[in-house]
């Protein structure tokens, strides 16, 4: 069967829905580049804020880890009650701002950890239902184009690191107020209207046992992702710190201040790659085989943080940033679409989904076991250069990884 001609524009559902997914991001990302770090300044560790930065990064990571499963299978039983995952995400939103508040107002190193577990219980509660609504009500022949929109949201919750950097340029309560705002703006929308109609799995299948589900070409789609995540995870979460070290070494000549060099690098970082995420998204939807766009993507990836790894100079490291966060999300959304062709038709693939998403939190926990081991020893910005190069051979492997997929051509339903 030959799927319809895709629609050039994204349709009213489709738009609210790309921007709720935005807003997933904004939650989190203003808040672990920029809010979370200058506390932790603020609170002024003498000589310990890397370690506790990474300890509370730790414990945000490993909640996370459990979280996201958790709230995938408590949405897919909502999906059984009342056929949509509407009541979860509004759950979800109303946690997340109460978890938001309380860290706001913290100032004690314990408070913020404990912020922290339910900082990311509320967040993953709130991301895991949106994220499944592409499985739910996305048809294949769309699902890259989608995807593409839906991967701007983590360079363009980048941008907003800069918003709120520029609304409040120091520790306060009025960067988690314009956080909050943000992403209330984005979400609210959806759940006030909720556009979608019956799940595409209803017109499908009622049951797709485990036996069914592509493991292999799941678990080579995680490994790789995974692989990617790591560079994403070092680059997100010790963004700040990393250019501390910069400003007080190669770079001591700039004049640009720590949280305005963070801003202007999230808000050109973010601009670029939402054409790349946009573009490999709708060009991936006219593919045959996704894999060697995906290999592409890892390559580039690879050779952008080497060119990280290596600046020193201001336009070197903003080229290579921007040409790294034009990779990622182009990525993404190949492999994101390629996994919801794969599950659609699968009854709990929240839960499935929850799983895949230990490849994006493990990351995390990994990246703080190693801050936390090496601050012991050397600043943690000296060692970052050293780090992004292990990442860029990561990339390498996960470009072998998606080419050893099997015939994913045979798994994209003609729905």
């Amino acid at each position: 069967m030959t799927p319809p001609a895709p629609k050039r524009h994204l349709t009213q559902p489709e738009a609210l829905y790309a921007l709720a997914y935005m807003g997933g991001y904004v939650s989190f990302m203003p808040f672990l580049v920029l809010l979370l770090p200058r506390r932790i300044a603020a609170i002024g560790q003498t000589g310990g804020n890397d370690r506790l930065l990474s300890g509370i990064l730790l414990i945000g990571g490993v909640v996370a880890s459990v979280a996201n499963i958790v709230a995938g299978h408590y949405s897919d039983h909502a999906m059984t009650r009342s056929g949509n995952r509407r009541t979860t995400i509004a759950i979800g939103l109303g946690a997340y701002l109460a978890c938001l508040t309380a860290l706001a107002i913290s100032r004690q190193p314990w408070v913020l950890a404990v912020g922290m577990v339910g900082f990311q219980i509320a967040v993953n509660l709130l991301f895991s239902p949106m994220g499944t609504l592409m499985a739910d009500y996305v048809p294949n022949h769309r699902k890259g184009r989608i995807s593409g929109f839906l991967n701007c949201g983590p360079p363009i919750a980048n941008g907003t690191v800069a918003i709120v950097a520029w609304i409040a340029p120091q520790d306060g309560v009025g960067g988690f107020i314009a956080t909050a705002a943000l992403t209330t703006a984005c979400i609210a929308p959806l759940l006030v209207i909720w556009p979608f109609g019956t799940p595409l799995v209803h017109e499908i299948t009622a049951s797709c046992p485990a036996a069914e589900l592509p493991v292999r070409n799941l678990s080579l789609n995680w490994t790789a992702r995974f692989l990617l995540q790591l560079g994403a995870v070092l680059l997100t979460n010790y963004l700040y710190p990393f250019l501390s070290f910069l400003l007080h070494t190669t770079m001591a000549a700039s004049k640009m201040s720590l949280d305005a060099a963070v801003g202007w690098l999230s808000l050109c970082a973010g601009a670029a790659a939402c054409i790349g995420a946009v573009a490999m998204g709708h060009i991936s939807d006219g593919l045959a085989d996704r894999r060697k766009a995906l290999a592409g993507c890892a390559l580039l990836g690879a050779v952008a943080l080497v060119g990280l790894a290596g600046a020193h100079n201001w336009l070197a490291f903003a080229v290579s940033f921007s040409l790294f966060h034009i990779a990622l999300p182009a990525f993404f959304a190949v492999e994101a679409a390629l996994v919801a062709e794969m599950v659609m038709g699968y009854p709990r693939r929240g839960r499935l989904l929850g799983y895949m998403n230990l490849a994006n939190t493990l990351p995390v926990v990994l990246g703080a076991m190693l801050a936390l081991q090496v601050g012991q020893h050397v600043t943690l910005g000296g060692m970052i250069p050293s780090v992004l190069l292990a990442c860029a051979v990561a990339c390498l492997a996960a470009g072998v990884m998606v080419l050893a997929i099997r015939s994913p051509a045979t798994l994209r339903s003609t729905a």
